[in-house]
């Protein structure tokens, strides 16, 4: 029993895709925002919070710039095997990676930290930028359990392909 998911991915690629650019665009805004904070009012001690945030810059606009031209390729449909399933799973993992790192590292620093105690205290030396850090782990975690669902996806149709006789350097629908 076999049923067509072509038209359930030409409809749900550019809606997941523009959902993940968004959150990118969000995290790499927030993140520059912060590290321009930094570098005003002087680095943080802290060199896992400083240094990971600006991964984050990275990882932000990387996948914010990636998931714009994955979702032209795809509703132009050109690109071959810029806009194949095995091309969307190599930027999907990697950006995985990226995402993963980035937030488990900040994560580790800020998770557990009250910003408003901690101004208070003055406990956490990064305390002007102290809730725009967390939301940067905020959303860094929602865009990798989304890059998760994404890769499961992936991996779906790539079986679905490899098995049905064609290739994964084939475009998806």
């Amino acid at each position: 029993m076999s049923f067509d998911l072509s038209s359930t991915v030409r409809r749900g690629h550019p809606i997941a895709f523009g959902i993940f650019a968004l959150f990118s665009l969000i995290v790499a805004i927030i993140s520059s925002a912060v590290v321009a904070s930094f570098n005003n009012n002087g680095q943080p001690s802290d060199k896992v919070v400083r240094d990971s945030t600006r991964f984050m810059i990275f990882a932000g606009w990387w996948s914010f710039i990636f998931s714009i031209v994955y979702i032209v390729l795809f509703l132009t449909g050109i690109g071959g095997f810029l806009s194949s399933i095995a091309s969307h799973a190599v930027f999907i993992v990697l950006t995985w990676i990226f995402w993963l790192a980035g937030s488990a590292a900040l994560s580790s620093k800020v998770g557990d930290v009250n910003c408003s105690d901690a101004t208070k205290a003055g406990a956490v030396p990064y305390v002007p930028s102290c809730t725009a850090v967390k939301t940067i782990v905020a959303f860094g975690w929602i865009g990798w359990i989304e890059l998760t669902f994404l890769l499961c996806i992936i991996i779906m149709l790539g079986v679905k392909a490899f098995t049905g006789g064609r290739g994964v350097s084939d475009g998806f629908a």
